[in-house]
C-alpha cells in the first residue's frame, strides 16, 4: 500500500503534446513573475515609513526583544580605532639628497660668477652672487663670497656641505626646522674667522628643512589592522524600548534599528526587483529542465502543474510574511513540508528537486544566509525520501522526527565551525527545529487528503474507502450480482499479490479489481456467474451478435456508473481497460459456424482502450484466469500452470500490452504468483469421516473426489 498513486493516464498518451507544453510554459512563466513579486515587494505593511532626516511623528518602540549587530555603530567604532593609529613617519633619503644637491648647485654657480672675467666690477659680482637663490642672500655674505680668495671659498664650501650633511643625517620633524636652522652654527667648524663662520651658516640655513614624510601605504595598513581589532558591535533593543523617541530627528542609527525590526517600510528598490526577477526566472527554469528530462508525464497533468506551482508560492509568500526582521523564525519555518506534500502527492524524486530550489529562495529571504539555506535543504530532502511510499499515518510522524534530527545536527555543525559558546542560542534554535519537523508532518498529514481530493490525485485514504464493502455500488454488486461479487474479490486477490511482486500499485489494482466489472449491474442475468442453476440462459435465444453486444456493454455500463458515482478517474480508466481490444472470442465462433459468410470481427470486439499501465495489465490477467480457472474441471497444477501460461501468451500475441510497461520478467513474476494463488485456493480435500455406519473411504478416493468438494465450498 502507498500513500498515492501514480500511474500514467491514458489520455496522456493520446493528446497532443503541444498545448501541454505551452499550458507548462504559461504555468512556469507566471509563476516566475508572481514570485519575482513576492521576492522583491513586502507582503505585509510595515507601521513606520520614515526616511532619515525625517521628523519621528510618534516614539517608536521595540515590539519585541532583538539583538543585531549594528553596521553603523561598528564602523563608528572602527573609523575611531583607525583615526588613534600614528601616522608612519619615515626619514627620507630624497629629501636629503636633494637638499645636498641644491646646496652644491649653489656653490657650483657661485664658482661660475667668481670666475666670470666679464663682471670686473665688485659690485657686479656680488649683486650676481646674491640673486643665485631666493630669497637673496644677504649683501654682506654676498659681498664676502665675492671678494673671497680660492683657498678660503674652497674651504667655505667644503664645510658648508659637511655641516648640512651633519645637520641632514638626523630626523628632522616640520616643527623643529627653525630650531635647527637656529642651531647651524653649533655645526660648524670653530677653525673658521667669524666672517667667513657666517658665510657658512647662511649657506647651510638656506637647505635646512624637513627630511620627514607620511608613508601612506604603511599607515593604511596600521589603520586596517586596528580596524578589523575592533569587533561587531551589537546593539540590543529590548522590548518595549524606545527606539526614536517623539519628536526625534531619525539618523541613521535610527533607520538601522527600525529595519532590524522590520518596522520601517523602505521604498522599491528596482536594482532588488531585477535581481530577485533573476533568481526567480532561474530556479523556475532549472526546474524546468529538471522535469523536462526526468519527470515529463507530469506536463499532461495539468492540475498537478498547477498544484506544483500554487506549493511553491504559498512557501514563498508565507516565508516573507514571517522571517524578514525576525531571523529566528527562520529555523522554525516549516519548509519541509512542502517536499513531503510532493512526495506524497507527485513523486518523491520531484519533491526533492523541488526542495533544493525552496532552500535556495529561504536563504535569499533569510539574507542570504547559507545556514539556513543548508538546513532547509536537509530537512527538505529527508522529509521528501522518509514519506516516499510509506503505508501508515505512523510514517509521517516519524519521518517528522528524522527530519527534526537531520535539521538539529546541520544546525550543530554550523555552530561548532562557528567556534561559538553561545549554549542558549544553541538550545533555542535546537528546540525550534525540534517544532519545525514536529510541525512539517502535522501539515503534511493534514492537507494531503485534501489537497488530493482537489487536485484530482488518488490517495491511499481514498482507496481504503473506496474498498470498504459498505460503498453503495459495491453493495448494490454484492446485492444485485453476487457471483460477479465474488468474481471480483477473486480477482482482486489475485491482481493484488502480482501487483506485489512486480512493484506495482497493489492496492489501486485491488480496488480497481473490485469495480471492474459494475457494468454488469445493469444485466446481471446475462454473464453465468449471477445465472442460478433453475434459471434458463438468455443467450440460448439471442443470435451471437446480440448476446456478443450484451456480453460488451457491461465495459460502457461499468463506465457510465462509475462515473455516476463518482469513482476515481483511475478507477473509471481502468474498466475498460481490464477487456481491451479483445475478440469475444466464444459468440464469434459461434456466428462463423452459423453462416458461410466473412464475419465481422469488429461486431465482436471490446471497444478497449487497450491497458495503458502496469495496473491495468494485472487485472486484465487476472479478470481472464481467475474465470479460467473457474470454468476448468482440472485444478491440478500442472493445469493451472499451463492455463496461466496459455492466457498470458494470447494477451502477447493479440498486443495487448503494446501500451503499457510491463516487461517479460514481468509477467514471469506475474504468472508464478498466479499458479502460487490458484494452487491454494483449488486445493484437494479430505472429506469428512461419514457419520453413523458408513464406511470412510481410501486416501485415493478422497483425492479423486476433491474437485467436487472444492467445487462445493466455492
Amino acid at each position: 500500500m502507498r500513500l498515492v498513486h501514480k500511474t500514467a493516464s491514458p489520455s496522456a498518451t493520446r493528446t497532443s503534446s503541444r498545448p501541454r507544453v505551452a499550458l507548462a510554459v504559461v504555468v512556469g512563466v507566471v509563476t516566475a513573475l508572481l514570485l519575482t513579486f513576492v521576492l522583491s515587494v513586502d507582503l505585509l505593511p510595515r507601521v513606520y515609513d520614515v526616511k532619515e532626516g525625517d521628523v519621528a511623528p510618534v516614539a517608536i518602540k521595540a515590539p519585541r526583544k532583538i539583538s543585531f549587530v549594528s553596521q553603523i555603530r561598528t564602523r563608528q567604532a572602527r573609523d575611531a580605532a583607525a583615526a588613534q593609529v600614528p601616522p608612519v613617519i619615515e626619514l627620507s633619503r630624497d629629501v636629503i639628497s636633494q637638499q645636498t644637491r641644491g646646496l652644491a648647485d649653489l656653490i657650483q654657480a657661485i664658482n661660475v660668477v667668481r670666475g666670470d672675467r666679464t663682471r670686473p666690477a665688485l659690485d657686479d659680482r656680488t649683486r650676481a652672487i646674491a640673486g643665485l637663490i631666493t630669497p637673496s642672500l644677504s649683501d654682506t655674505t654676498a659681498r664676502q663670497l665675492a671678494i673671497l680668495d680660492d683657498y678660503r671659498w674652497s674651504t667655505i664650501a667644503n664645510e658648508s656641505q659637511r655641516a648640512l650633511q651633519d645637520i641632514m643625517k638626523d630626523r628632522i620633524p616640520d616643527d623643529r626646522v627653525d630650531e635647527l636652522r637656529n642651531e647651524v652654527p653649533l655645526h660648524v667648524s670653530p677653525m673658521f674667522a667669524e666672517a667667513d663662520r657666517s658665510v657658512v651658516v647662511e649657506l647651510v640655513q638656506r637647505f635646512v628643512r624637513s627630511n620627514q614624510v607620511l608613508n601612506k601605504d604603511a599607515t593604511s595598513r596600521a589603520q586596517q589592522d586596528a580596524r578589523e581589532a575592533v569587533a561587531p558591535v551589537e546593539q540590543t533593543y529590548e522590548r518595549g524600548q524606545t527606539v526614536v523617541r517623539d519628536g526625534q530627528v531619525v539618523g541613521p542609527q535610527e533607520i538601522e534599528a527600525l529595519e532590524a525590526l522590520g518596522l520601517r517600510n523602505p521604498e522599491l528598490d528596482w536594482q532588488a526587483v531585477a535581481a530577485a526577477g533573476l533568481l526567480s526566472f532561474t530556479i523556475i527554469g532549472v526546474l524546468a529542465a529538471f522535469i523536462w528530462h526526468f519527470d515529463r508525464a507530469l506536463l499532461y497533468r495539468d492540475r498537478r502543474m498547477i498544484l506544483l506551482a500554487g506549493l511553491v508560492l504559498v512557501a514563498a509568500v508565507a516565508a516573507r510574511m514571517v522571517i524578514p526582521g525576525r531571523p529566528l523564525w527562520a529555523y522554525v519555518f516549516p519548509l519541509p513540508a512542502i517536499s513531503m506534500l510532493l512526495a506524497i502527492l507527485i513523486d518523491a524524486q520531484l519533491a526533492v528537486a523541488v526542495g533544493v530550489m525552496l532552500s535556495i529562495l529561504l536563504a535569499w529571504i533569510a539574507g542570504a544566509s547559507l545556514e539556513v539555506g543548508v538546513i532547509g535543504l536537509v530537512g527538505t530532502m529527508v522529509g521528501s525520501l522518509a514519506v516516499w511510499r510509506k503505508e501508515r499515518m505512523i510514517a509521517y510522524f516519524v519521518a517528522g522526527a528524522e527530519v527534526a534530527s537531520a535539521m538539529v545536527a546541520a544546525y550543530v555543525a554550523f555552530f561548532l565551525a562557528s567556534r561559538s559558546d553561545d549554549l542558549a542560542l544553541l538550545s533555542i534554535v535546537s528546540f525550534e527545529l525540534l517544532v519545525n519537523g514536529l510541525l512539517s508532518s502535522l501539515l503534511a498529514v493534514g492537507s494531503f487528503a485534501l489537497l488530493g481530493r482537489l487536485f484530482g490525485i488518488l490517495t491511499t485514504m481514498q482507496l481504503l474507502e473506496l474498498a470498504n464493502p459498505t460503498q453503495p455500488l459495491l453493495r448494490r454488486l454484492l446485492m444485485e450480482a453476487p457471483g460477479t461479487y465474488h468474481h471480483s474479490i477473486m480477482v482482486g486477490n489475485l491482481a493484488e499479490r502480482a501487483a506485489e511482486v512486480i512493484g506495482a500499485d497493489s492496492l489501486l489494482v485491488r480496488v480497481a479489481a473490485y469495480y471492474h466489472d459494475v457494468g454488469k449491474l445493469e444485466r446481471p442475468w446475462a454473464f453465468i456467474e449471477n445465472q442460478a442453476d433453475t434459471v434458463a440462459n438468455v443467450h440460448d435465444t439471442l443470435d451471437p451478435v446480440a448476446s456478443a453486444q450484451v456480453i460488451a456493454a457491461h465495459v460502457t455500463d461499468g463506465v457510465k456508473l462509475a462515473e455516476r458515482y463518482r469513482l476515481p478517474a483511475r478507477i473509471r480508466e481502468m474498466i475498460p481497460q481490464h477487456h481491451g481490444t479483445r475478440t469475444i472470442s466464444f459468440f464469434y465462433q459461434q456466428a462463423a459456424e452459423r453462416t458461410t459468410e466473412t464475419v465481422d470481427a469488429a461486431l465482436f470486439t471490446y471497444p478497449g482502450p487497450r491497458p495503458q499501465s502496469r495496473e491495468a495489465a494485472i487485472l486484465m490477467l487476472s479478470d481472464s484466469t481467475e474465470a479460467a480457472a473457474r470454468a476448468s474441471r482440472d485444478h491440478s497444477r500442472e493445469a493451472i500452470e499451463q492455463l496461466v501460461e496459455r492466457i498470458i501468451r494470447q494477451r502477447l500475441e493479440e498486443g495487448q500490452f503494446d501500451d503499457c510497461n510491463l516487461t517479460l520478467r514481468d509477467l514471469t513474476r506475474i504468472k508464478q504468483s498466479f499458479v502460487t494463488l490458484l494452487t491454494g485456493i483449488y486445493h484437494p480435500r479430505i472429506p469428512y469421516p461419514p457419520s453413523g455406519g458408513e464406511a470412510r473411504p481410501a486416501l485415493g478416493e478422497a483425492r479423486s473426489s476433491a474437485g467436487s468438494d472444492v467445487a462445493a465450498s466455492a
